[in-house]
């Protein structure tokens, strides 16, 4: 077909109705589509009626944390203690035997002593048990990390993928880039030597001597009861 232009008379025409035209054309009523295929209906609009909004309460509007439904008489009354400062709360594990009331009579306390919901922290699903003079002390709930992987990471012949725990950006992935240094350059080798914990307590003397009597006094075994005695007060 041939198509040919008009000539300048034609571009002054100017009908009233043209602009109407065009709008009404250039409207697409749905998505677009290729040539051949059957354009699907424009979906049927729906009326979803908006519930009106709610009034919101300020901090001190909102009431304070209600007591536990499961407390019983005796957490109850221990709990009382805790807010009263009656009962330290840091005993209440060696006194009740069970860490996981313990976190919960601990954590029914600081709620109405500070008068904040803890609802957004989890208590229930973890082995309170198992962290008992090892990592945390005084627990009330448990947070959730993210786990990621780097690997593998060849060690002592052997190759590994090494779990990290971090809410620490760029840790995981720099981590990763080592283990691949070590790997390209042949591995790595490890001896252990000893299983233990290390503190690095700093301790300054005016002279060199009186820190080496210090190094001395401190690796006597025989003197290892007493700065246990002191070091544990």
């Amino acid at each position: 077909s041939f198509v040919s232009r008009g000539n300048n008379d034609s571009w002054d025409v100017e009908d009233e109705n043209d602009e109407e035209f065009l709008l009404k054309e250039d409207s697409r009523s749905g998505p677009a589509t290729t040539l051949g295929c059957a354009i699907p209906p424009p979906p049927a609009r729906q009326i979803v009626p908006v519930a009106p909004p709610q009034p919101v309460m300020s901090m001190a509007e909102k009431p304070a944390p209600l007591v536990t439904p499961a407390a019983s008489e005796e957490d109850e009354e221990i709990i009382k203690s805790v807010v009263q400062g009656k009962m330290p709360s840091y005993s209440l594990e060696s006194k009740l035997g069970d860490c996981k009331r313990a976190a919960s009579i601990r954590r029914e306390a600081l709620q109405r002593i500070t008068g904040k919901s803890l609802e957004g922290l989890p208590l229930e699903g973890f082995n309170y048990e198992s962290i008992l003079g090892q990592c945390c002390e005084m627990p009330i709930g448990y947070v959730q990390i993210p786990v990621g992987i780097v690997g593998p990471l060849l060690l002592n012949g052997r190759e590994f993928t090494v779990p990290m725990a971090t809410t620490e950006g760029c840790l995981v992935a720099s981590t990763n880039r080592g283990c691949k240094a070590i790997y390209a350059s042949g591995g790595a080798t490890s001896i252990l030597l000893r299983d233990g914990m290390t503190r690095a307590p700093c301790v300054r003397f005016g002279t060199a001597k009186r820190a080496a009597e210090l190094k001395l006094f401190v690796e006597d075994p025989t003197k290892f009861e007493t700065l246990a005695n002191v070091f544990n007060q």
